[in-house]
């Protein structure tokens, strides 16, 4: 009998490595794939130049590309949290996590039980197949930066090998939902260029901006990086305009007024809630507090809550910077805000489909 419980013990023990192993396995296949492909080819130079760190996200996106297709095979909702870099997406992520585990009992603090990390993975960072089974989420939830066209090519012409019947992830995709955060670009740059000087986010630069900003100062950067701005923004417009569904949020909206907008994107969410739960996530996550919650292991490095307010592009760039970036992209932000209020009406009907709040149920790793 001892003999059985100690082999148990040790296969418990072993279970979290057969799980990677596992994870590594189901992603070598596509890795290699996109290896091979031109385009990261010519990344070479820049994977020995970084380490063993792009390839772990080579092998953790393809995972994550692997196991959203399988959800969506099954039916699950899936959601993306996406914005362009350093508008509020990582805030989100901790806004949403808390408002989930109050709902699961947890009495929730700026340090919080499970970190986002492991209830909205990052599709870059973090293997979706080993978020927490404890915490109910409507469908999974997924952050990314993508641009819409480059998300949506993921899943055009990918298989499934071991699907049975008809399956066409490309109208698939259709069905996924998109949670999009915007910001005065002039802040989102301005941010950016605080956060990618970092050489720690180095990868970061390379990977939102196409070039790694040698030699730039601030105002060279925003201008240069201004085109990615425009892109991401524009590209999801027009996909809400085509009736993919898309729920636009203001950064500055929602710092302004957190309860407010977060019940707002809780309803089209269809997550149960109540005043005291969104106060309270409001509260926990508060700018200040997460300042000094991240500062406790921050070390040298820049911090990702770095103000939390608005207005960095008018302080920091030239007049003449400013001038060009809102002639270039005033025309999109005027229709974000657009979005917003046309949204406001229609947000007061009930959403489509509500969620149980209970918890999902156990995926194979």
């Amino acid at each position: 009998m001892s003999q059985q419980t100690e082999a148990g013990k040790a296969s418990e023990a072993n279970a979290p490595t057969k799980g990677i192993v596992q994870l590594i396995g189901e992603s070598l296949a596509p890795a290699v794939r996109t290896l091979a492909n031109m385009e990261t080819l010519a990344q070479l130079p820049r994977l020995f130049q970084e380490g063993f760190g792009p390839v772990r996200r080579l092998f953790i996106q393809s995972h994550n590309m692997r196991e959203i297709l399988r959800r969506l095979r099954e039916g699950e909702q899936i959601t993306f949290v996406t914005s362009f870099p350093r508008s509020g997406n990582t805030w989100m992520r901790f806004l949403l996590s808390d408002v989930f585990q109050q709902n699961h009992g947890v009495e929730t603090a700026t340090d919080l039980k499970i970190q986002p990390d492991g209830i909205i993975a990052d599709f870059y960072c973090d293997w979706i197949a080993r978020h927490s089974q404890e915490i109910a989420t409507p469908g999974t939830l997924v952050k990314t930066h993508d641009n819409y066209d480059i998300l949506r090519r993921r899943f055009v012409g990918s298989d499934l090998k071991e699907a049975k019947g008809p399956f066409n992830p490309a109208s698939a995709f259709q069905t996924c939902k998109h949670l999009y955060l915007f910001r005065p670009p002039e802040d989102s740059l301005v941010s950016l260029f605080h956060l990618t000087s970092d050489p720690w986010r180095l990868y970061l630069r390379r990977k939102c901006v196409n070039h790694d900003g040698a030699g730039m100062g601030i105002d060279a950067f925003c201008l240069e990086t201004l085109q990615g701005w425009i892109s991401h923004a524009s590209g999801y417009l027009a996909a809400a305009e085509e009736g993919i569904p898309i729920w636009f949020i203001s950064y500055d909206q929602l710092r302004q007024d957190t309860p407010g907008i977060l019940s707002e994107i809780l309803h089209w969410l269809g997550v149960p809630h109540t005043a005291a739960t969104v106060n309270r996530a409001a509260a926990n996550m508060a700018f200040n507090n997460l300042q000094a919650f991240e500062a406790k292991n921050l070390g040298t490095h820049t911090p990702l809550f770095r103000r939390g307010r608005d207005g960095s592009g008018r302080m920091e760039l030239k007049p003449e910077t400013l001038q060009q970036i809102r002639e270039r992209a005033g025309d999109l932000l005027e229709r974000f805000m657009k979005r917003v209020e046309r949204q406001r009406g229609r947000n007061q009907e009930p959403p489509p489909a509500t969620f149980d709040g209970k918890p999902a149920k156990s995926q194979p790793v």
